[in-house]
């Protein structure tokens, strides 16, 4: 992936070399990896849905913490676009944008459903709550199914990415610096702070009327404006502080999963909730807004090291990240079997790594297949 990067014109001393080396290269290395890194995360936190059952077990316990530790899989996607799609313009022309992008996810939403659709329907006893699409196995059912985002209800990102895509053509032409420091404040304070009112204990309808704006109470247009604020006005001007941004995502994460279990009743007299609050360690909360730009900002921060690290070990990190569509798309098939699900019952995280590292080599496998086709062609 590459981005173009504007600043101001006083650039940190320590910075000079990030900025020299991406010029060169015109690749961010840390894109791959914080792709890859966000990759696992999805996965972990679909194998840590235990967390939606609260009981008083260890087990519980650990997948809160997943919950809370991995939530900024999908708001770091989000920046990573942002960062390079809401500059297009300096690369290519609109109708080229829709042709790279929205037809490459809009096709992925597609193929996926349908690989989706057909496996839950043709064997709906091997996998999790899929009595609903055998039940109308068919074409109109898949329609159904796919407008409603039935069939894998994780694909809910592609939806929300295409909607940013529609709109990139518009944000595009307002980039300029506080033009973005307002679309950031007006999105966060619709999305993220009114939310926490309501979360608080101030009834929505004192606020739904007067602030119920659609387009700003989008929290993925946040993080897609964060990215592209985050790499262009603040990464070429301040000076990295890796050990804050360490610090930051770690308070947050701890932060999310103990206001979690709070909130679900740990510790009260009354016992645990018997429906799991999820607030604290949702996308909407200010502590996950807080953790998704700090490890932006901590990998961004560390490019230089990152592009010091020996051609072979990038190259493989870039073959990683390229696979981590196809990870995304089919790892559920993995994690809602019904045979491979009771694997390592007690420990989601080895699972999700078990199961990401499964995906991971049947989507290489496939990718390299066609490759080879590709090329005898």
């Amino acid at each position: 992936m590459t981005a173009e990067t504007t600043g101001a014109a006083t650039v940190h001393p320590v910075l000079a070399e990030q900025q020299a080396t991406t010029q060169v290269k015109r690749h961010w290395l840390f894109v791959d990896v914080l792709n890859v890194i966000a990759c696992i995360a999805v996965v972990c936190l679909h194998t840590s849905l235990g967390a939606f059952h609260p009981e008083q077990t260890m087990l519980w316990k650990r997948q809160v913490a997943m919950q809370s530790l991995f939530i900024f899989a999908t708001p770091i996607f989000f920046m990573i676009s942002g960062m390079n799609l809401l500059g297009y313009r300096k690369k290519y022309d609109t109708a080229t944008f829709f042709k790279k992008r929205a037809w490459r996810t809009g096709r992925a939403l597609i193929v996926g459903s349908v690989v989706c659709y057909l496996v839950f329907g043709l064997f709906p006893s091997s996998f999790y709550g899929t009595d609903a699409i055998s039940a109308d196995f068919g074409i109109i059912g898949f329609a159904k199914h796919f407008l409603t985002n039935s069939i894998n209800d994780i694909y809910w990102f592609f939806y929300s990415i295409l909607y940013l895509y529609m709109l990139t053509p518009l944000l595009s032409k307002c980039t300029e610096r506080k033009t973005m420091q307002y679309l950031i404040a007006v999105t966060g304070f619709i999305a993220v702070i009114l939310p926490l009112f309501a979360h608080l204990g101030v009834p929505s309808k004192y606020f739904g009327q007067l602030f119920g704006w659609p387009l700003f109470a989008s929290v993925s247009l946040l993080y897609f404006a964060l990215g592209y604020y985050l790499n262009n006005y603040v990464i070429p001007v301040v000076k990295p502080h890796p050990w804050m941004t360490s610090i930051a995502f770690l308070l947050s994460s701890a932060a999310m999963f103990f206001a979690t279990l709070l909130n679900n009743g740990w510790r009260t007299a009354d016992g645990l909730s018997s429906e799991y609050i999820s607030y604290w360690s949702g996308t909407t909360s200010p502590l996950a807004v807080a953790q998704a730009v700090s490890l932006f900002l901590l990998f961004a921060w560390l490019e230089p090291r990152l592009q010091r690290i020996p051609q072979p070990f990038s190259k493989l990190i870039r073959q990683v990240s390229s696979a981590s569509l196809g990870v995304y798309l089919f790892h559920i098939l993995f994690v809602n079997q019904l045979i491979i699900t009771p694997v390592l019952p007690q420990l989601p995280l080895l699972r999700a790594l078990l199961y990401y590292v499964l995906t991971f080599l049947i989507v290489f496998s496939v990718k390299s297949a066609f490759g080879i086709l590709r090329r005898k062609k």
